[in-house]
């Protein structure tokens, strides 16, 4: 009798259990192995922790960055430590650190991409950063950093030394993307540079690729190659995107190569080159003169 009380106590116990692993607090939850990656003391002279760092993962980023949590996800974040640092003199005044941890090298140089401002500056500190009066953004290894100073007057001194300090916790490789390379043009404007992980111009059957600025013929327009393709998809894509264009074109330029103009509706004229497995573009462009050869070096 007592054992058949017993098992009836347990079967009670474990929604209870169940019901108090629900309610731990995502702190615990989200911590993982970051941790180590936040500055336990200190970052920087006399800019000390405050409170205890907080950790984020999918189902509680939007508790941290409402209404920009859902940015995140198709770069592949899985997790976010953060603290805030107090300036000893001046208590209102804090530096908010918050480290990022994406799905790769590409999404997180996505992520900071995203963030980058024109009038910032690149430091020494990571793989890329970009230091305004009030924030300095990065990345290193799958790490996006963002770090700002809040209450207090603008401290670019204070961000590059705490950017400095983060940057030492991360994983040393300091590299960029590979698939970066391919922008390495001299027609391309440097800086301005991104990765869209899905659905590239906002069309789904281009999935992803990068893009970025770049000048031709003394014209300004933006470039883009659509990544992880085959000569099959390629082909596919380049089709699909015929179909969009008015006025669309088609030049064979041999086997596997074609060049495709037209004017898209989003976009206006628009060039596009496919060279086997390569599938570049080029669009906003008011003149033609050097976009071919600026796409061939693309599809280099």
């Amino acid at each position: 009798m007592r054992a058949n009380r017993f098992q009836v106590s347990l079967r009670a116990l474990v929604p209870a259990l169940f019901l108090l692993m629900l309610l731990t607090p995502f702190n615990s939850q989200a911590k993982g192995d970051m941790e180590e990656l936040l500055p336990q003391v200190a970052c920087g002279d006399g800019w000390k922790i405050e409170g205890k760092p907080l950790f984020y993962d999918r189902e509680t980023l939007s508790e941290r960055i409402d209404g920009e949590a859902e940015l995140y996800f198709p770069y592949g974040f899985e997790r976010l430590a953060a603290a805030r640092y107090a300036l000893g003199k001046n208590p209102a005044a804090g530096i908010d650190v918050e480290i990022f941890r994406m799905g790769s090298l590409l999404d997180a140089f996505g992520m900071y991409a995203n963030y980058r401002q024109k009038e910032g500056s690149a430091i020494a500190v990571g793989a890329d950063s970009n230091l305004s009066p009030s924030q300095l953004f990065l990345y290193q290894g799958r790490f996006f950093v963002h770090i700002q100073v809040t209450g207090a007057d603008d401290d670019p001194a204070a961000l590059t030394e705490c950017g400095r300090t983060v940057a030492s916790r991360l994983p040393a490789a300091r590299n960029l993307p590979t698939e970066l390379s391919a922008l390495n043009r001299p027609e391309v404007v440097k800086g301005t540079e991104r990765y869209l992980p899905q659905s590239l111009l906002g069309y789904d059957f281009l999935n992803k690729g990068i893009m970025a600025d770049a000048v031709a013929g003394g014209s300004n327009l933006q470039v883009f190659i659509l990544l992880g393709t085959t000569t099959e998809s390629a082909k596919a894509a380049f089709d699909r995107y015929r179909s969009q264009l008015t006025q669309g074109k088609v030049e064979p330029m041999g086997k596997d190569v074609a060049f495709l103009e037209g004017v898209d509706p989003l976009y206006g004229q628009v060039m596009v080159m496919r060279k086997g497995g390569c599938l570049a573009g080029a669009l906003k462009f008011s003149g033609k003169e050097g976009v071919r050869g600026l796409l061939v070096g693309l599809c280099r």
